[in-house]
């Protein structure tokens, strides 16, 4: 087991050199041609440099607590939640350059949407993790509602299906999204379905008092929390720019309100 352990525990370190080579490689590249505006709003670069570092002492608070248990498998709900603060760390670190290049105008339409569409493919690969959790509540329903009990396998071949479409779906309208209007037209549609599916989900499964290693509740609150912050977010930034250091610090509170549910166990659990 501790062979194993070695084993996920490097592949996880190279998976992080690996992406923060790619960042030096594009912050090496653009970093001097975007540095006046990455510059401008000092407190909002001090603001998303605390989130990121936040979200990975979260991640790797998560993976230690993972590797810590006796028997560890990706599909334990450890796992999944510190990969989604990976991911979300590192996303928060495309946004360093993400942000600076929107706001700049120095780039083409083209080069911006494709920017774009870079940041929604993150996106879509942040809710993974948490949508494999969530969709234990399908299997709740599915035993509520049927006398016959579904077997864990043929659960799990459904639970990647659903998996499979939901990406196959969210990643073709992100491909051909023609322009800018037409993806910020659907983008949100999109996020704001796939939060609200997964804070039911949670929620579903805290009632029905099937998830002992997290806290529904909080975790599905937090979700509902999350797309009230994008909205504000998208309010005060309309309003100016400078306002990001408010959606930063907004954020950073519902982060660490769902990394609380991540490490809670709930009432029944304990």
């Amino acid at each position: 087991m501790e062979d194993k352990k070695k084993k996920f525990l490097y592949r996880i370190l190279i998976v992080n050199l690996a992406l923060l080579a790619v960042f030096v490689v594009l912050f090496s590249f653009y970093g001097p041609i975007l540095a006046a505006t990455i510059f401008e709003n000092e407190i909002g670069l001090i603001a998303i440099t605390i989130r990121i570092l936040i979200l990975g002492i979260m991640s790797f608070f998560l993976y230690r607590k993972w590797l810590r248990q006796e028997a560890i498998y990706i599909s334990d709900a450890y796992f999944l939640f510190a990969t989604f603060f990976g991911i979300f760390t590192w996303a928060k670190v495309y946004d360093m350059i993400y942000n600076p290049a929107v706001i700049s105008g120095l780039f083409e339409t083209e080069f911006i949407l494709l920017l774009v569409k870079i940041r929604f493919f993150i996106i879509i690969a942040n809710l993974m993790p948490i949508l494999y959790i969530g969709l234990d509540a399908v299997l709740v329903y599915i035993d509520m509602t049927t006398n016959k009990d579904m077997k864990k396998k043929q659960f799990n071949k459904l639970r990647l299906r659903v998996i499979l479409i939901f990406v196959l779906i969210t990643i073709s309208v992100i491909v051909l999204a023609p322009t800018l209007g037409f993806l910020n037209l659907v983008s949100p549609f999109i996020t704001i379905v796939s939060f609200v599916s997964i804070a039911f989900m949670f929620l579903f499964m805290y009632k029905n008092k099937r998830l002992s290693q997290a806290n529904g509740l909080i975790i599905g609150i937090a979700f509902i929390c999350f797309i009230a912050s994008s909205l504000i977010r998208t309010i005060l930034i309309s309003t100016n720019i400078y306002y990001s250091i408010i959606a930063e610090i907004i954020d950073i509170g519902v982060n660490l309100f769902m990394f609380t549910g991540f490490i809670t166990k709930p009432k029944y659990a304990r």
